[in-house]
């Protein structure tokens, strides 16, 4: 059967790619952005999925037909053993503080339990034979080890969905929280958390894919997929500043327990004032990395009183109060005969947008065009310098 042996060669050899990649991703997210909390729960993941993918490779190499290489129940057991510590990861850098006892016994003493009968059913029962696909394993449904593998694959489906849910509340709360504490969203945004769970969810289903089915072309997608994953998601993180700086509800609840919960009419106008003072003389919109904690530490008042302030008293949001101003001076820029011949990028770094796409994207969404448009609309008999 050389096919079969082509073949258990090039699973072999992505098994190795396999390994090579979670090592270097996590060896260089420990050297660029360190081994503390959350960052070592992703570095877990990589060096836990290389034990179990070393130990897989042992399992195959002892597997004679290829169609039964992939099929074993520690698929599951990876599947189950792996994905918490991603998860913790994504839950770390949301919610600093949030992974405690509570969430390992979730995830871990469920995973024991059926570890832990599995393999006493094997022992009483003999082993469970292996099989290449869903029509074979109907013969096998009398040997309760069998059920234990569907229990499995019905608490990963379970585990992973309640992560999934709870990473999606965590991101539309901060996704709403990111326009109250930044002016610019650049390397803030939590796009690439969308894009970590999308992965993570179509690498279940392959496992889970090819645990029932058998198929040759869905374990080749598998390797393959597991191959690169550790790339993808490196490249992600590394994209992804620190949330720290974020306050959460449990932040704020604090800051109005240290003052007054609510702001009274004279105390309002002058950190009001004090605002449009810091804004409109001082100009300090032309920081391009101004958030909420700097411009409450100028006001020397938290968070909370000037999100109370802007919110409330403005009715408006840090995000577009800031960027509103930087958008003014812009075209109040752009508008002055002297400075025609000044490009755009300049125009936006002055203003303290951080880059020419920023700034294009946030005057395309008040004047429903490019910069560029609006100056040849504005000045039509100019040739406006990019």
């Amino acid at each position: 059967m050389p096919i079969f042996v082509a073949m258990n060669y090039v699973i072999y050899t992505f098994h190795i790619a396999t390994i090579l990649s979670m090592l270097l991703s996590g060896v260089f997210i420990a050297s660029v952005r360190g081994s503390k909390p959350p960052l070592i729960y992703l570095q877990l993941y990589w060096f836990v999925s290389i034990f179990l993918c070393i130990v897989n490779i042992f399992q195959t190499l002892h597997t004679p037909v290829y169609g039964q290489a992939l099929w074993n129940p520690l698929h599951l057991l990876m599947l189950l053993a792996v994905y918490p510590f991603l998860f913790a990861y994504i839950f770390g850098m949301l919610r600093p503080g949030s992974i405690g006892v509570r969430f390992w016994l979730s995830a871990y003493l469920p995973l024991t339990t059926l570890a832990t009968l599995y393999f006493g059913f094997d022992a009483l029962f003999g082993k469970l034979p292996l099989f290449s696909n869903y029509a074979e394993l109907r013969n096998y449904l009398n040997l309760p080890q069998l059920w234990v593998l569907f229990a499995a694959a019905a608490f990963s489906i379970v585990l992973i969905s309640h992560y999934t849910v709870r990473a999606v509340g965590m991101m539309r709360y901060h996704k709403r929280n990111f326009e109250s504490n930044f002016s610019c969203t650049e390397g803030n945004t939590l796009e690439w958390m969308w894009w970590a769970i999308a992965i993570t969810l179509f690498k279940c289903l392959l496992v889970l894919t090819r645990i029932m089915t058998g198929g040759s072309a869905v374990s080749l997608t598998v390797v393959i997929f597991f191959s690169i994953e550790p790339v993808i998601i490196t490249a992600l993180v590394l994209r992804q500043k620190d949330l720290y700086g974020l306050s959460t509800p449990k932040d704020k609840k604090l800051e109005l327990r240290n003052g007054n919960s609510e702001l009274s009419s004279e105390k309002q106008n002058f950190l009001k004032q004090k605002l449009l003072l810091l804004l409109e003389k001082d100009e300090v919109f032309k920081n391009p990395d101004l958030d909420s904690a700097q411009l409450s530490e100028m006001m020397q008042t938290n968070r909370t009183y000037l999100s109370l302030i802007i919110n409330q008293g403005m009715n408006t949001t840090f995000f577009d109060l800031i960027n509103n101003y930087r958008l003014n001076k812009s075209v109040e820029m752009m508008r002055d005969p002297l400075r025609q011949d000044m490009n755009l990028s300049a125009i936006a770094e002055i203003c303290g947008f951080k880059n020419l796409t920023a700034f294009g994207r946030y005057f395309k969404k008040i004047y429903g065009k490019s910069p560029t448009e609006w100056r040849k609309e504005t000045f039509p008999d100019e040739n406006s310098p990019e």
